[in-house]
């Protein structure tokens, strides 16, 4: 199946040698709260709940292969695909029952803000946030 992306600022990141090793990909959501979303209430407006951001880049995916000779592709990948979208701050929206993607951001400096209801799907997401401020993606 093909899927096709359309969003303003939209980011892919591919790593590949002979094969694909991992892609990342995300996008900016602005301050007149563009994110695309319907229903209850924008992603936009729930990060403000949060912080008083009102610009952000949302990272989707990062996926990788679990490759010994490429360990640590898929944080590399997140690092590069924030830095060229410049952003103050990063989001992710992880299902609560990942365990292994929320213990890799962890350790990539992402902070767990708990779940959040109103956005649609049948579970509530736990929203993670990074601050540039503190991060060497940030920083040029």
């Amino acid at each position: 199946m093909a899927v096709t992306a359309h969003r303003p600022g939209f980011a892919l990141l591919v790593a590949e040698t002979t094969v694909l090793v991992g892609c990342a990909f995300g996008f900016p959501v602005g301050s007149d709260g563009s994110d695309g979303r319907q229903g209850g209430g924008t992603l936009q407006e729930i990060i403000q709940r949060l912080t008083p951001c009102a610009r952000f880049v949302v990272l989707t995916q990062v996926v990788a292969h679990p490759h010994a000779q490429h360990r640590d592709i898929a944080h590399r990948l997140q690092q590069r695909l924030l830095t060229d979208l410049h952003s103050s701050l990063a989001v992710t929206l992880l299902h609560p029952a990942d365990r292994g993607a929320r213990a890799a951001f962890s350790s990539w400096g992402w902070q767990n803000m708990g779940e959040v209801v109103g956005l649609p799907g049948p579970v509530a997401p736990c929203v993670l946030t990074m601050s540039a401020e503190e991060q060497p993606w940030a920083r040029r």
